[in-house]
């Protein structure tokens, strides 16, 4: 359990983190017990503190990285998994008035387990190649919110350059019907072996069609084409069967806190 676990947490580390390092205007702090972001846009979908260590220490760590994004007014959320989230964590949390705001579920999949899904709606999906089909994935991703997150547009507009360089192996995914952008999902990898999904997004006028369900079958299969030995995910309560039905074993919890 601990191995999937370490895996699910290193990609969900790399996924927040790797971009931004290698980005103009956005900076990444690495400390002994946690890291976090500064995507230079205040948005709390892309400014994440991560706790990856639950030992030790790390009353100062949080005191430093609250205290950035608290000069600064940008918005934050902070993000542990349940085996790092130790009691004296939990009086930090509450000595700076933190409060757990959601959680998702971490699950792995043994990818050399998993039987590739065929789908017509296959056909209709899409590898990002150019900035118009960037720009079609971030506009999925920004609908999320209503209105529309223009934050999101704005850090797909500056991270342009690293998302349609296709040697970091992130693969962005997008279904179209009538030309029209309606569902995204991301492949984001840690090494040759593991490989993260994240992003699965539809429209609500293209939800129940089974839209998503396509989405996933086609990075799984890509995913497995590609050699990768595993898939990791944090999944939404709502989205936990579906995963489970592809073979998704649960293995923690994330919590998120603001």
């Amino acid at each position: 359990m601990t191995k999937h676990i370490d895996q699910i947490d290193k990609n969900f580390l790399l996924h927040a983190t790797r971009v931004p390092e290698t980005t103009n205007g956005m900076k990444v702090m690495h400390r002994k017990s946690l890291s976090y972001v500064d995507s230079g846009l205040s948005c709390d979908t892309f400014n994440i503190i991560h706790i990856h260590k639950g030992t030790g220490d790390h009353h100062s760590d949080i005191k430093e990285a609250l205290e950035y994004f608290g000069d600064r007014q940008l918005d934050y959320c902070l993000w542990i998994n349940k085996q790092n989230l130790t009691a004296g964590i939990k009086a930090h949390f509450q000595d700076f008035s933190l409060r757990e705001q959601n959680m998702e579920v971490g699950m792995s999949l043994d990818l050399g387990a998993y039987q590739p899904i065929t789908s017509e709606r296959h056909e209709k999906i899409i590898a990002v190649s150019n900035q118009e089909q960037l720009e079609d994935y971030a506009s999925v991703i920004a609908a999320n919110w209503s209105p529309p997150d223009k934050n999101v547009n704005l850090y797909y507009e500056r991270t342009l350059n690293h998302y349609l360089d296709s040697s970091n192996g992130i693969i962005l995914l997008t279904y179209y019907e009538d030309g029209i952008p309606k569902s995204t999902v991301e492949m984001f990898p840690t090494d040759e072996a593991t490989i993260g999904l994240y992003g699965l997004a539809t429209l609500e006028d293209a939800r129940g069609q089974g839209i998503g369900s396509a989405m996933m079958t086609k990075a799984l299969n890509i995913a497995k084409d590609l050699k990768y030995e595993t898939a990791v995910l944090q999944a939404t309560e709502d989205g936990l069967g579906i995963y489970k039905k592809f073979g998704f074993v649960p293995y923690t919890k994330y919590y998120e806190f603001s």
